[in-house]
């Protein structure tokens, strides 16, 4: 009689979770393959020009995908008040539109940051949650973009070290419409020279980005999905390409990053993460004074008129600020300073200035929602722990970066952000799973799989049918 019983709540623990599990609301294959490959294919976008297009496209395509989905997808609070942001950000541009002070042009390039970047972010996360992408999918597409960076550096650094000239390379858009308005968007340029403090031009590296920056953001996203991935191959030839390109492209708040997300992703790993980071905290402690002196000099004099100059905008930007503290201004101002938008190159000052007191009180809020969040869900599944580690290094950006600074970056951490909450739901379901003696239920094709085995969605959904039918009838037979 116990025997009966035992078997027939097993038979309903098993019909039970395998309805919250991928047979039942598998992800949406064409939703993984859009995803896959727009992310993928960023050395394409590249050298077509047309970065700037395809992201904000693709993502609110994304959106109306997921709008078809089934799906019940719960959200994070911060993701609500990221939403509240983007309506301050709105609000205020109209009201500095509508009272004169803010121009036209400046005006419509702030809502273009608001539909191309703030909303954007929110969208492609939905879209994640909505469409069920898995985790691994962003994860290998980010490794694909670390090899092509990978390989762009030892090209790139081969020609200057035979030639000592960089290697020029421009886009598609650019050499058929020589005379582009905004250009730089829409460049396709692998180097650019940079000057030092005492006079010297050196080469930078920008990667597939419109500057050095970016080069450096991307690369942390790039390296923390390389320690997800669970092929050797990809994992050593995404954080091989992150590395090489932040060091090249000399972003100096990347490196910072990287360095904070690796440290961060090694504590939430627990166990010999932990020990790791205590057992080398021993010579960073003996050489503090000497190591101390070293950082400065390369963060603040080896770029002198770098760090003065950002300095000298930073102050103009706060002066600015005291004159209009509630709202802001609603878009970037002219700068007497240098010759570039006030109250950009920090989005601590780009937000204060553009949004004021209020729009900065909602974005902070918005990201510890999501920083608390985040570690949540990391501290209940260690193998997240990267993520956590790619959003505080983007975050330790923000003083001298901006988060608006282009739509690739924000598109690949929403992605990012997103698959991780659904590979915690996963996780989760496993775990409630483990003590059911069968077997694992088998997942759908992934975007690189259904290339290479020609694969489609319908056989899949007829092979799983197929199992899932013959399992019923296992099942059944063991509760008679």
């Amino acid at each position: 009689m116990n025997t009966q019983v035992l078997t027939l709540t097993q038979k309903s623990a098993v019909q039970s979770v395998k309805l919250e599990i991928l047979p039942h609301n598998p992800p949406d294959l064409l939703g993984e393959r859009i995803l896959f490959w727009t992310v993928a294919l960023v050395p394409l976008w590249w050298i077509l020009g047309i970065q700037l297009i395809v992201y904000p496209v693709v993502g609110w395509f994304l959106l109306y995908c997921g709008w078809r989905c089934p799906r019940v997808t719960p959200l994070p609070l911060g993701w609500y008040i990221w939403w509240l942001y983007a309506l301050v950000y709105f609000s205020s541009t109209l009201l500095n539109l509508f009272l004169g002070v803010a121009e036209i042009g400046r005006s419509l390039n702030a809502m273009g940051a608001i539909l191309g970047i703030w909303m954007l972010f929110l969208i492609v996360w939905y879209a994640m949650r909505r469409l069920g992408v898995r985790l691994q999918v962003v994860v290998r597409a980010l490794c694909v973009v670390g090899l092509c960076q990978l390989v762009a550096v030892i090209l790139g650094q081969m020609h200057v070290a035979m030639t000592g000239n960089l290697l020029e390379t421009q886009s598609l858009l650019v050499q058929m419409v020589p005379r582009m308005p905004a250009r730089v968007f829409f460049e396709a340029q692998l180097y650019g020279w940079d000057r030092v403090s005492w006079g010297e031009y050196t080469p930078r590296l920008k990667s597939f980005y419109y500057w050095s920056p970016l080069a450096g953001t991307m690369s942390i996203f790039i390296c923390m999905a390389a320690w997800m991935e669970q092929q050797l191959f990809w994992r050593v030839a995404g954080f091989l390409g992150g590395a090489t390109t932040i060091w090249f492209a000399a972003a100096r708040a990347g490196q910072i990053g990287i360095i904070a997300a690796v440290l961060v992703t090694l504590w939430f790993a627990r166990g010999w993460g932990r020990k790791v980071i205590l057992w080398g905290s021993i010579p960073v402690i003996l050489g503090a004074p000497v190591l101390g002196d070293l950082i400065h000099h390369y963060l603040f004099e080896y770029r002198g008129d770098s760090a003065d100059g950002r300095f000298a905008l930073y102050r103009e930007a706060y002066e600015a600020f005291t004159q209009s503290p509630w709202l802001g201004y609603g878009t970037y101002g002219r700068s007497s300073t240098l010759d570039v938008p006030l109250g950009s190159h920090s989005q601590i000052y780009s937000t204060l200035y553009q949004t004021g007191v209020i729009g900065s009180c909602v974005l902070v809020a918005a990201w510890i929602a999501i920083t608390w969040m985040l570690s949540q869900k990391v501290l209940k599944h260690e193998s997240l722990s990267p993520a956590l580690g790619a959003w505080i290094g983007m975050t330790l950006q923000m003083p001298t970066g901006e988060f608006s600074g282009a739509s690739v970056t924000v598109f690949a951490l929403a992605a990012l952000l997103g698959c991780t909450w659904n590979q915690a739901e996963v996780l989760t379901v496993r775990a409630r799973m483990s003590w059911i003696p069968f077997s694992p239920l088998r997942e759908p094709p992934t975007p690189w799989q259904a290339l290479h085995s020609g694969w489609t969605g319908t056989r899949w959904r007829h092979s799983i049918e197929k199992e899932n039918n013959h399992e019923t009838t296992i099942l059944s037979g063991c509760g008679r």
